[in-house]
């Protein structure tokens, strides 16, 4: 019997080790298929022209288009006057491990996004096309636990400092 244990306890073990180890393309995967679905949030966006950050409201819309890309986009509303379409066109390429996409939404016109996955959050470089603030670059940073929220900051360097420009967190409606 000792033996019969020994082999269920090292079948257990086998069983545990392999649903823990997930290939870095499924991993990819799974965190892609996070944005599906119909999103509801907001926060806060600085808008260069004003002195303080203006309080937005935002309805998304997330697509998985394939296995290795997702869209997700919607509308952002401020000041009951403003509203404005954002959206991401995302890829993860498996042999580089890499995530490249554009972003919609800025003033400057579309954004090129590329970056890495780092736990949770989607690490990605934003180059504008133009100069916004200091240079044409930022950080986009796009966490999802997939628990059924997510948020998305873009940091911008402003007098050679790092400012949060846009904070927003949106729930699965």
């Amino acid at each position: 019997m000792p033996f019969v244990n020994n082999l269920l306890r090292c079948g257990a073990v086998g069983a545990t080790l392999a649903l823990a180890f997930v290939p870095p393309t499924e991993a990819a995967t799974d965190y892609l298929s996070r944005f599906d679905g119909r999103w509801r949030g907001g926060g806060q966006v600085k808008v260069n022209q004003l002195p303080a950050p203006v309080d937005v409201s935002c309805n998304m819309s997330g697509d998985r288009r394939s296995a290795q890309s997702f869209s997700l986009g919607g509308t952002c509303r401020a000041m009951l006057l403003m509203s404005r379409e954002i959206g991401a066109n995302i890829s993860f390429d498996p042999g580089s491990r890499r995530y490249s996409g554009t972003y919609r939404g800025s003033t400057s016109g579309p954004a090129t996004l590329a970056g890495r996955l780092k736990g949770d959050t989607l690490d990605l470089r934003v180059t504008w096309s133009k100069k916004i603030y200091d240079d044409n670059f930022a950080r986009m940073l796009i966490k999802n636990n997939g628990q059924g929220a997510f948020t998305m900051q873009v940091v911008e360097k402003i007098d050679g400092k790092n400012v949060v420009v846009s904070n927003l967190a949106f729930r699965g409606r």
